[in-house]
């Protein structure tokens, strides 16, 4: 049996920063970026800094199982093949269901959000 990498101590220093933005987050295109951003961040950091992703790289899906999407082009980079015995894809999905329940929540009161964006 092979040993499994574990990215969680990488989740617990991400998922902090995540939850604060959501709560922030005005639109869901915030949550998006606030997502992708934290992605690139834990990617960074399970990497060791060689790995930087781009934003259209990882998307956030919302409606779907699993709630993310990564490029092939980065799904094909050596880092990411490297951390394939790992949890990445536990850890992505935990921050994408965060970030995916944000986005549905906003989008169900957008009415609100853009009524709230014009008053500013």
């Amino acid at each position: 049996m092979t040993k499994m990498m574990s990215l969680t101590k990488f989740e617990h220093q991400v998922v902090p920063k995540l939850r604060d933005q959501l709560n922030q987050a005005e639109s869901v295109e915030d949550v998006k970026k606030f997502f992708v951003g934290n992605i690139q961040e834990l990617l960074s950091l399970a990497t060791d800094g060689s790995l930087t992703a781009d934003y259209e790289d990882i998307s956030l899906l919302p409606d779907q199982q699993p709630s993310y999407s990564l490029s092939t082009q980065l799904t094909s980079n050596a880092a990411v093949i490297a951390l394939t015995d790992s949890d990445l894809n536990a850890v992505l999905g935990r921050l994408a269901d965060q970030a995916a329940h944000r986005y549905k929540h906003l989008a169900k009161n957008n009415s609100k959000t853009n009524l709230k964006i014009k008053n500013h």
